[in-house]
């Protein structure tokens, strides 16, 4: 019985035991949270700022940076300026290309369909002129000289001289005097004019005159062809292609005259009666638009020696057309 009691008021006991709550001071330790040791929790802070300030550039490489930058900037800028200059450049011969082309087609075309108007030789000398090239007003007139860039020294020089010609057409019934003329002249670079007249509507006009209109003419009624010609060339070949000029080995030919040479050119060239050229070849330089309009904002006096180192600015046009109506009795003696 005593043992008996014992283990019930034990068992008793522990069930009291175990209903009663907790010391508050227990509690409150199981339900707070963990405390963190301090040093630990200075150093994650410090790691996390370390970290955040590791994210940002210093002043050193905003500097390379921006270095590089203005580098490749400039470098683009110069390779948009050269492009732009080499689009001006092409542009600008395109344009004197397509100018000098057509006048030379042109050129070639009309040389192409001269005529002989066999008009009987007389003492006037401007009287029935088929063909005539030369170097008018000889007095005071100074060519232009241009060193050619990269020749030996001394340079080779190019001398520009600025010729006229003339000769006739016939269209049917109907004679034409074509002529062109590089004017003015003083200071190496003109513009080339074309004449063009026909003996139509008066029926009894000799075709022997259109020269003598061809001299009397105005430029107003000429027409204007090409700007900046700094050149123009004419030379007269006969039948077995010889040079004609005042040293050509050619028998007595009264129909043809031939002046001594001017600048290394023939200086009156003409032709009469049945007589006219077998091949004509003729040299024409155009300057550049943007070294035309330069020269002429410069005055007179300074002109010349700017348009003597313009050589790589002139661009040349050169053909040798043959004559279809040539007369070879008229190179016999």
């Amino acid at each position: 019985m005593l043992n008996g009691g014992s283990q019930a008021r034990r068992m008793a006991v522990g069930l009291t035991r175990s209903a009663c709550p907790k010391p508050v001071a227990e509690r409150r330790s199981a339900l707070s949270p963990v405390r963190a040791n301090p040093e630990t929790s200075t150093s994650a802070v410090a790691t996390h700022v370390c970290r955040c300030q590791r994210q940002g550039f210093s002043l050193i490489e905003i500097l390379v940076v921006v270095a590089l930058l203005s580098i490749i900037i400039l470098g683009l800028l110069m390779m948009f300026n050269q492009t732009q200059k080499a689009f001006r450049t092409g542009l600008a011969q395109v344009d004197v290309l397509e100018s000098g082309r057509a006048a030379t087609e042109m050129l070639a075309r009309e040389l192409a369909q001269m005529t002989p108007a066999h008009a009987p030789r007389s003492n006037r000398v401007n009287y029935g002129v088929n063909f005539y090239a030369g170097v008018p007003n000889m007095a005071g007139y100074v060519p232009l000289r241009q060193p050619l860039p990269g020749s030996a020294t001394p340079a080779v020089e190019r001398l520009n001289l600025l010729q006229e010609l003339f000769f006739l057409s016939r269209y049917n019934r109907t004679w034409a005097g074509i002529g062109y003329l590089v004017t003015p002249r003083d200071d190496g670079v003109a513009a080339l004019y074309r004449y063009y007249g026909t003996n139509s509507g008066t029926n009894s006009q000799d075709p022997g005159l259109l020269y003598n209109t061809f001299l009397s003419t105005p430029l107003t009624n000429m027409s204007r062809i090409v700007d900046g010609v700094v050149h123009f060339k004419i030379r007269a070949f006969d039948t077995n292609g010889v040079w004609i000029n005042s040293d050509h080995p050619r028998p007595a030919v009264t129909n043809i005259l031939a002046q001594p040479f001017a600048f290394g050119e023939a200086r009156d060239l003409r032709f009469y009666s049945n007589a006219v050229p077998a091949f004509v070849e003729f040299e024409l330089g155009v300057l550049e638009n943007r070294v035309l309009e330069r020269a002429r904002s410069i005055p007179v006096a300074a002109r010349r020696a700017y348009l003597e180192k313009q050589a790589s600015r002139v661009h040349l046009f050169r053909m040798r057309v043959p004559i279809r109506n040539v007369d070879p009795t008229a190179y016999q003696p």
